[in-house]
């Protein structure tokens, strides 16, 4: 016969605070009540907006392939870590860690000794390499993808930015 599988039940209020805080070393939220709240307002499309997409291809120097290559590799240790900081707080305490918390996670890798490479980096394009691990989860979660594997190195990287703008280096076609 079937037997019915159990969902394991997410710690949830102050116990999961705790060992995010403890365990996890991720800092608690501080919240930011110096300004007054506004609603936010839909994007609304106008009808005759058009966007278009732009490729650039560029020949970077020595010194611009290196700064590149570093902006990778920041890129995806922070992808790899906040997958593994992700998995094992479900996997060893049964704790959700969402997009919030790995970016509070990323300034306290930032400040570490060990990781302090991270500060040569644009804070932003590592956001959104946490963004696109978060988004990689939404879409698992939904049953749309499988889980998310570690990032490799390999020839061809790239990263996005908020801007809309991406940049891809590697072996010319």
């Amino acid at each position: 016969m079937d037997e019915l599988v159990e969902k394991p039940e997410p710690v949830r209020g102050e116990e999961a605070r705790r060992v995010k805080r403890e365990i996890l070393g991720i800092a608690d939220r501080r919240k930011h009540r110096t300004r007054e709240m506004t609603p936010l307002r839909a994007h609304i499309k106008e009808p005759d907006a058009r966007h278009h997409v732009y490729r650039f291809r560029f020949y970077p120097d020595a010194e611009q392939v290196e700064q590149l290559s570093r902006t990778f590799g920041a890129c995806r240790w922070v992808f790899n870590e906040g997958l593994a900081l992700r998995s094992q707080a479900w996997e060893q305490h049964r704790v959700r860690v969402g997009f919030a918390e790995t970016c509070r996670a990323l300034t306290s890798w930032k400040r570490a000794e060990e990781t302090t490479w991270l500060k040569e980096v644009s804070s932003t394009v590592l956001q959104q390499s946490l963004r696109h691990l978060d988004q990689a989860f939404s879409r698992f979660l939904r049953g749309e993808v499988n889980l998310p594997q570690q990032k490799p190195e390999g020839p061809v990287q790239g990263y996005g930015d908020v801007c809309a703008y991406g940049v891809q280096l590697g072996r010319g076609r």
